[in-house]
């Protein structure tokens, strides 16, 4: 007899569409002027499983990948991706033999990235970061210039592109991306042009800021949330995105309770009618954030559930009301998906962001991929 896939027993799984990644491509190409895409798949994809998703946008024509972290990189790498794979982190020397063998993109953004890259015994391809506003990586426009001019000169490094990061991209009402994009193009303009390809916008920026976008000075764009159907602007989300992930658990438990029965640790929450009382299977070692104890909601038959009491590691609790309307143990149960409750509504009752949501639901959480 063979031995059954654990991940065919969870309760709680995460559904990944693939028809809505390849239509959220697509509202992307159209925003951004067909400039080429950047798929961004750090953090597994934003929680979506990056193997697969790099499957799927290699199918539609992306060629470009990005990750955060080299250790990302190199998992990439051993599942068979050939592809350009950026390394957003700036290189360490400790990277650099693993990165070269890896033929991997780097960034060199500070004379320690640079020692770095030059110590490489093969070539590496290079790609200068600037910092015009974002504060966290790069150098200024102003100290950048010897870091070009000396990548250009190093014999082993090739240089790839010239980049910026937007720091309130998601502000379209800010003139601070524009100030940005006047930093980084007058940069550009007083090293006599670019001598390479020139990118700066990610997902907020495609949606809100055209310029950044603009073909005949940016030659792609690095897009991350919005693959995923997940940006969040002022206005709303982008109209032509929709959520790719839908977090599913089951009820494991119900039953009625009195009047003034305590819920969960601590007993914050008590019942204040005769209720019916259903135990989900998910917790926040699976991704349902504690910040959502009293505050959340799912959805269990077409019905918007409260979830009530302490959320716990391994189980939370939601009240059905009165009349639990015939549910049963084993009925699905939607944390959050393309409908309400979305992701956008998890971020919000948790004070926190589209990309916690996501990003949270854990690897004990088995994930299937809907083509």
């Amino acid at each position: 007899m063979s031995p059954t896939d654990p991940s065919s027993l969870a309760i709680t799984r995460a559904f990944v569409h693939a028809d809505r990644l390849r239509a959220n491509l697509a509202d992307i190409r159209r925003q951004a002027g067909n400039l080429p895409v950047l798929g961004v798949v750090k953090a597994d994809a934003y929680g979506h499983g990056a193997l697969d998703v790099v499957r799927i946008l290699k199918g539609e024509g992306v060629s470009r990948f990005g990750v955060a972290t080299l250790a990302e990189a190199l998992q990439l790498r051993r599942g068979g991706v050939e592809d350009a794979i950026m390394v957003f982190a700036p290189l360490a020397a400790d990277g650099v033999e693993a990165a070269t063998d890896g033929c991997l993109d780097v960034v060199v953004d500070s004379p320690e990235s640079l020692d770095a890259a030059s110590r490489t015994r093969g070539r590496l391809r290079c790609h200068l970061k600037v910092d015009t506003g974002m504060g966290r990586l790069g150098r200024t426009p102003e100290a950048s210039v010897s870091l070009l001019r000396a990548l250009e000169a190093h014999p082993s490094l090739d240089l790839g592109s010239i980049w910026t990061h937007f720091a309130r991209a998601d502000e379209p009402d800010s003139d601070f991306t524009d100030r940005q994009l006047d930093r980084f193009e007058a940069f550009i303009d007083g090293i006599g042009g670019a001598p390479l390809p020139l990118h700066v916008a990610a997902s907020a920026a495609v949606y809100a800021h055209p310029r950044a976008v603009d073909p005949s000075r940016y030659a792609m764009v690095r897009v991350g949330i919005a693959l995923y159907g997940l940006l969040d602007l002022p206005g709303g989300p982008p109209a032509g995105l929709r959520p790719v992930m839908e977090f599913v658990s089951r009820i494991t438990h119900l039953k009625k309770v009195p009047e003034g029965t305590p819920i969960s640790y601590g007993g914050r929450w008590s019942a204040r009618q005769d209720t019916w009382i259903a135990t989900i299977g998910a917790g926040y070692a699976d991704g349902v954030s504690r910040h959502l104890s009293n505050r959340g909601a799912v959805r269990i038959g077409g019905h918007i559930c409260p979830i009530v009491g302490t959320v716990c590691m391994d189980m939370f609790m939601v009240d059905l009301g009165p009349d639990p309307a015939g549910a049963a143990v084993g009925d699905p149960v939607h944390l959050f998906g393309a409908d309400h409750p979305t992701a956008f509504d998890v971020a919000r009752w948790s004070e926190s962001i589209t990309y916690a949501a996501v990003c949270g639901v854990s690897a004990r959480v088995p994930r299937s991929t809907l083509l």
